[in-house]
């Protein structure tokens, strides 16, 4: 038998319709003094419905290895809602990266090569010695920031729901001082005057500095602005010394910067008084994500597949504060040394001139100290900032699983995948970082000195010199995002005196928990400079962004509160 095409649309509406007359009637209850065996008409209604007040809110059947469960909830009673919402606070203590590479341009020469052009040696064994060597941002201690981090959200009847955090970290910072590194190995000032006046023998009555250092004297007097540099050692400071013998304690092979200064080697800026770096960070973020219902949820195991975005705030900058004496220490050395060298003896931690300072510049020969810049005050203030705001947003997913019941001791984690769009902004600033010791081989007619061939007039106590700089530089790009955390909760405080009393914490339980959070392709600061420099050639440091990964360890410990 054939059947006409137009009667093909028309017979399933008709089977759909016959379908919604039979269950509509199943639906039906008699009602009260109905005679057996009488169904109300379809369309009729009735007064009951076919599901009663007592049967579950929600139910579902599933069948886990071939057994079949089912779970359901009630929902009975005034105070019960579809949804379940949960509050949590946290008090997090974070572990950040350590800074890569070194401060300066890796291609530069060193400060023994800048010195040895012979390559003949400088002095003896100096080759195998820390000599104004770069500095790594490894140096500066690992930084650690405290915070607070609330998540909330609700969960569904079916075991799904959605899921909000925000977190913050405040402003911190770690520094790395090389210079009371250094002193910290030495005994004090005053106790080495006080043996160096008794033949090394301790003396009953100490000696007395009056609040005074060698550091303080050679800031306030030898090199202070306005007042001649003593190139004759002339002037004595009483029980502290001359002017030679106090600079021969205090100024120190610290670190050098290598930069590209035009030439064909590049040049390495020693720094004798000073060299200070400190790296800071503080973070914010939020996410959203929707948690589907469980992929299990048996034996005590849910899993819920999660989706959503979200938006994190790195801010992270590098600083440097040098401080340098201008001076070179002619004395040491060999023939082919220049004149504007610093040179100083191997730091082996020996005191070799029996004075009871280890490792100070006169340990092989009395040094003799030449002002080499023009320029008044003789001590150069170097500084310099990179700052680095990375803001990232984009879609994340994941899977969040609980091991344990509401009720008791359970452990949660969340593991999560995200592609970030990041728009990375990097700004740098500073001032005198040039090489300074730089000198014109011909004298300048009327003050007899050697002219700076590199820089301008290095004072920039009065604000900025000539030499300062700033520059900045934008990018958009994208940067994976991985995050994992496990998170234990312990119905702790209902068992315990006084505070099973405290209201607000009904049904609270205590967190402890870790985070691993690693973002790809995050700008570092201390290498998202190219470090060029020469003000007199037009020269200056410019941003650049030269990124590495960015990661940290976080421990939380805070309060749940489920309604």
């Amino acid at each position: 038998m054939r059947i006409r095409h137009s009667l093909k649309a028309i017979v399933p509406f008709v089977l759909t319709l016959a379908a919604g007359q039979f269950v509509s009637a199943q639906d039906a209850f008699p009602s009260p003094g109905t005679p057996p065996g009488f169904l109300p008409a379809p369309g009729s209604g009735s007064p009951y419905s076919a599901g009663s007040v007592f049967d579950p809110r929600f139910s579902q059947t599933y069948n886990d290895e071939g057994m079949w469960f089912q779970h359901s909830r009630n929902g009975f009673g005034p105070n019960n809602s579809p949804r379940q919402p949960f509050l949590t606070l946290d008090y997090t203590y974070s572990r950040t990266r350590k800074l890569g590479g070194i401060l300066g341009n890796t291609s530069s020469q060193s400060y023994y090569q800048q010195n040895d052009p012979d390559s003949d040696g400088i002095i003896d064994d100096l080759a195998y010695f820390r000599y104004f060597d770069p500095a790594r941002g490894s140096y500066i201690p690992e930084l650690r920031n405290s915070g607070l981090k609330a998540t909330g959200g609700w969960w569904n009847v079916d075991g799904s729901g959605f899921i909000m955090d925000i977190g913050w970290q405040s402003d911190s910072s770690s520094e790395y001082d090389a210079r009371a590194g250094l002193m910290s190995q030495r005994i004090d000032t005053a106790t080495a005057l006080a043996l160096a006046s008794n033949g090394g023998n301790v003396i009953a009555k100490p000696f007395k500095t009056n609040g005074g250092s060698d550091l303080g004297i050679t800031l306030g007097y030898i090199l202070a602005p306005g007042i001649p540099f003593d190139d004759t050692d002339s002037v004595d400071y009483g029980s502290w010394g001359t002017t030679f013998s106090i600079l021969d304690r205090t100024l120190l092979n610290l670190h050098g910067i290598p930069i590209d200064d035009g030439s064909l080697l590049g040049a390495t800026i020693p720094y004798d008084l000073q060299f200070l770096m400190r790296h800071s960070l503080s973070t914010i973020g939020s996410s959203g994500a929707f948690a589907f219902a469980p992929i299990r949820d048996s034996g005590g195991i849910r899993i819920n597949p999660t989706f959503g975005g979200r938006y994190q705030k790195v801010k992270e900058e590098f600083y440097f504060f040098g401080a340098d004496s201008g001076l070179a220490y002619i004395g040491g050395g060999d023939d082919d040394t220049p004149e504007n060298a610093k040179v100083y003896p191997p730091y082996n931690g020996i005191d070799d001139d029996d004075d009871f300072i280890v490792d100070n510049i006169a340990e092989d020969t009395d040094p003799e100290f030449v002002q080499i810049n023009p320029y008044d005050p003789v001590m150069v203030r170097a500084y310099h900032n990179t700052e680095v705001v990375s803001h990232l947003a984009g879609p994340e997913f994941g899977l969040r699983y609980v091991l344990g019941d509401e009720k008791g001791i359970s452990i949660s984690g969340a593991s999560k995948l995200a592609l970030m769009f990041n728009n990375e902004q990097v700004r740098i600033s500073g001032d005198n970082l040039f090489n300074h010791m730089s000198i014109s081989d011909t004298p300048d007619p009327v003050t007899g000195l050697f002219p700076a061939l590199d820089g301008f007039d290095t004072n920039n106590l009065n604000g900025p010199s000539a030499n300062a700089y700033t520059d900045s530089t934008s990018t958009v790009h994208l940067s994976p995002l991985f995050e994992q955390s496990l998170v234990a909760e312990i119905p702790l405080f209902e068992n315990m005196p006084v505070l099973s009393d405290i209201s607000i914490l009904d049904g609270a339980k205590l967190r402890l928990g870790w985070t691993f959070l690693i973002i790809g392709e995050v700008a570092d600061p201390l290498q998202s400079v190219h470090f060029t420099s020469n003000p007199q050639l037009n020269l200056y440091p410019k941003a650049r962004a030269d990124r590495d990964t960015f990661t940290q360890h976080t421990l939380n410990v805070g309060l749940d509160w489920s309604y």
